[in-house]
């Protein structure tokens, strides 16, 4: 645990390092779009939609899990079935993260393809759509949506394996092995 905090630190520092390096060069410029920081729930919501609902949810039985698992870890008295069992629910908690962003990419790619599909130019239906408006159609009917819950499912899922790793690992090898430290 020492070496991973170590690692970490030592990777921000050289990080910082080239960073600065760079702009200070002239070879990298940095350009921050502060909205973003400003209002971060809305950005999070033009990017996710509804999405959050079922992502929020996920997070919190997973918080959760972690400290219930890290509760039965400290007790004398429990049974490796029990804990078998909190584990394999948060392993289906993290595998959902992956399956919410999943779900939520066909259902953005639906959408964006429905509203890219259906016309309202005339009142005959039958006039020509620019590519331009096509893709406009895409974008703003649900694509971004798509793609976003894809990346933010991914991201979740493989993050949150880590921090199950971190903030349970130790404790569970220890009780596992009989490990009495």
């Amino acid at each position: 645990m020492r070496s991973l905090s170590l690692i970490l630190i030592l990777s921000i520092i050289w990080t910082v390092i080239f960073v600065a390096f760079g702009v200070f060069s002239g070879w990298l410029t940095i350009t921050v779009d502060i909205p973003w920081l400003i209002h971060p729930f809305s950005f999070m919501y033009r990017h996710l939609r509804l999405s959050i609902v079922p992502f929020g949810m996920l997070f919190l039985y997973y918080i959760y899990l972690v400290f219930r698992i890290k509760f039965l870890l400290n007790e004398k008295t429990t049974r490796i079935s029990t804990l078998s069992y909190y584990n394999r629910l948060l392993n289906t908690t993290i595998s959902l993260f992956f399956g919410v962003g999943v779900i939520w990419t066909a259902i953005g790619m639906e959408t964006a393809l429905m509203n890219a599909l259906t016309s309202n130019t005339g009142a005959s239906g039958h006039e020509q759509m620019s590519a331009w408006e096509l893709l406009n159609r895409l974008v703003n009917g649900g694509l971004l949506l798509a793609l976003s819950t894809t990346v933010f499912g991914g991201i979740c899922g493989y993050l949150l394996r880590l921090f199950k790793i971190i903030l349970i690992g130790e404790g569970w090898d220890s009780f596992m092995l009989g490990d009495s430290r």
